[in-house]
């Protein structure tokens, strides 16, 4: 039975109304129907032409058509008629479970895509990625590029939310290759908008600007009110954040009235959150209330609670400027757990800021200071973080570039050398056999050579790699570490060396045996050559022992990547070893010193700090 309101049950109980039509063509509308929602032209529906669509499809559904039946239900939990949180998770269980049973990926990776949507609003964004990965997983064969696209950019926005802008842009990047592979030459509108925000909240406020104002050209051109409000609001938002409140009011201001006079309530409302913050930041707290409770009112006609977190937040910033900051701490005491859960730093930031300032005002110091100090560590970590990212980005642009730029050679070598053996055909065609002798001769040496070379840099290669984790070992670390002291001392920037120590070690090979303990390492040294930069190099200097080197990072950024690091290690599982089996790390950290520094007295120097993070109880990072 179809988990919905009333009425949709009994639509599935008797043939839709006026619909006496041949099974057969039943059938064959339906697929078109369901071709039309799950392909190229859904991307630029509107949300009520897509809800009008899926009506459709659930009126054209074949009775006693168990296939049709699942992809229906894939697609079908995503209507924004679903009010009902709770209900709409119970639907897209239910799809889920058919569409396993039916061994139908597509319809199972919609039905997870759908499921995270639910996830996310019952429990927050953090849990929606591993349900966004599962999905991703059941796709990578390749046989539905645009819902792999779809997908990826699912796990981008999951990402940018959660403060991972360089990992997000690769999905989207990765996303637009999906979709031309689709056969979609044309740049998908949610992806562009979703690229705009990473870059809006990594802090590049040009490049976020230039895809905004051109995006909304579009949508202006083609009169796309919804997609015109939506990136209004984002514009709104990028003002905001530069500090040109004025020109956010009148944004919001536009973006609300376009919603409005199309009928579009979602962002109308989003608009008017904008609006309510501009005008804390401007001194209109009264405007401020009477806005959000507008605001309030329409999430709530919707069943909407998604932006309850900022409605609290935003109440508790007009209160305070109002004075009543008892009131203030009030709303900021219930928005704190939906932040928290939602793993979003930035607005943590922005409570604790805004809680410290409401408390100090009421006399309360001690706990006015212990908030700006959670608000100063939040703001460095953002800080630090959104370095980071930018530096990723860099990264990962400077490689997408290079290898374009190889290819496009590569490209033009091979169409120089196709023209010459043309030419040389047509002009001496009797040497033909002599020179296809001698390409064959020199391609023959060539080969040789280049295998030679191959093997001798592959053996010494593997006189510089740990053959167990399949790192740096120790000689070849220290020739990094190295090279980035040289490198440091030529050019000025700083270099930092992280020492790392696998705690109670010895302890695991004691207990499952070294095959185990072989296992930890190699899964410990995997996790973190994830979470390092490319050039930040990762050497075994032996045992249980690691060491990291960070070009161009000072010892407060090295801190940061020490923390990940930590943090991963925490992360890793071993149920086929034992379900109890958990690891930790203690790790030390030094920085290079501006007058000169050997690679053995930072190492000394790092090994000290690590010394350090053991006596005091392990599990630690000290510099």
């Amino acid at each position: 039975m179809l988990l919905a309101w009333p009425a949709l049950a009994c639509a599935f109980a008797a043939p839709h109304p006026g619909t006496d039509e041949p099974t057969s063509t039943r059938a064959a509308a339906f697929d078109a129907t369901l071709r039309k929602v799950t392909g190229p032209e859904s991307l630029d529906s509107s949300s009520d032409a897509y809800d009008a669509d899926l009506e459709r499809l659930r009126a054209l559904l074949p009775a006693d058509d168990p296939a049709r039946d699942v992809r229906f239900r894939s697609v079908y939990c995503g209507s924004s008629k679903w009010k009902d949180i709770e209900r709409g998770l119970e639907y897209s269980d239910t799809a889920l479970k058919l569409a396993r049973d039916a061994r139908d990926p597509a319809s199972e990776a919609r039905a997870i895509l759908c499921r995270t949507n639910y996830i996310q609003l019952t429990s927050g964004t953090q849990r929606g990625l591993p349900e966004v990965e599962k999905a991703i997983a059941l796709l990578q064969e390749g046989q539905e590029p645009q819902l792999l696209a779809e997908a990826l950019e699912m796990r981008g926005d999951l990402l940018s939310l959660l403060g991972e802008q360089a990992k997000a842009m690769l999905d989207f990047q990765r996303a637009r290759a999906a979709y031309r592979q689709a056969g979609i030459d044309r740049e998908v509108e949610p992806l562009m908008l979703s690229m705009a925000v990473a870059y809006r909240r990594m802090g590049d406020s040009e490049q976020a600007e230039r895809l905004i104002r051109a995006a909304l050209q579009r949508m202006q051109d083609r009169n796309d009110w919804e997609g015109v409000a939506t990136y209004l609001i984002q514009l709104g938002f990028l003002q905001g954040e530069s500090g040109s409140q004025d020109k956010a009011f009148a944004t919001f201001r536009e973006a609300e009235r376009v919603a409005r006079q199309h009928g579009d309530a979602y962002n109308r409302n989003a608009a008017m959150l904008g609006l309510a913050e501009a005008q804390i930041a401007l001194g209109d707290p009264d405007g401020a209330l009477a806005m959000l409770a507008q605001a309030r009112a329409g999430f709530a006609a919707d069943r909407d609670t998604s932006n309850d977190d900022m409605l609290l937040m935003l109440t508790g910033q007009a209160l305070a400027r109002q004075g009543q900051h008892t009131a203030a701490l009030e709303r900021y005491r219930q928005a704190l757990p939906l932040i928290e859960r939602n793993g979003n730093d930035r607005y943590l930031a922005m409570l604790y800021k805004a809680q410290a300032a409401s408390q100090e005002a009421l006399g309360w110091t001690a706990s006015a200071l212990s908030d700006y100090k959670r608000y100063a560590d939040l703001q460095l970590k953002l800080q630090g973080k959104m370095r980071l990212e930018q530096g990723r980005m860099l990264e990962y642009e400077y490689e997408i570039r290079r290898r374009d730029f190889e290819n496009r050679q590569l490209r033009a070598e091979a169409d120089s050398k196709q023209q010459e053996v043309a030419t040389l055909e047509a002009v001496r065609r009797w040497q033909s056999l002599a020179i296809v002798l001698a390409a064959l001769f020199v391609a023959l040496l060539s080969s040789l050579a280049w295998r030679q070379w191959r093997k001798s840099r592959h053996l010494r290669d593997l006189t510089l790699l740990d053959p167990l984790t399949g790192i740096a070992n120790r000689p070849g670390i220290e020739r990094e570490a190295a090279r980035a002291l040289d490198a440091s001392a030529r050019n000025g920037t700083p270099l930092s060396l992280l020492m790392l120590d696998l705690d109670h070690f010895k302890s695991i090979n004691d207990r499952y045996g070294h095959a185990a303990g072989d296992k930890v390492l190699r899964a410990t040294a995997a996790v973190w050559q994830a979470q390092l930069r490319g050039r930040d190099p990762l050497g075994r200097i032996g045992g249980e022992e690691f060491v990291v080197v960070c070009p161009d990072t000072t010892l407060e950024q090295a801190l940061l990547v020490a923390g990940r690091l930590r943090e991963a290690a925490h992360g890793l599982r071993f149920d086929d070893i034992d379900p109890a089996l958990a690891v930790s790390v203690s790790i030390g950290a030094a920085q290079a010193r501006k007058s000169g520094d050997s690679c053995d007295a930072l190492i000394d120097r790092a090994d000290a700090a690590l010394y350090r993070a053991k006596q005091q109880g392990r599990d630690r990072v000290e510099s």
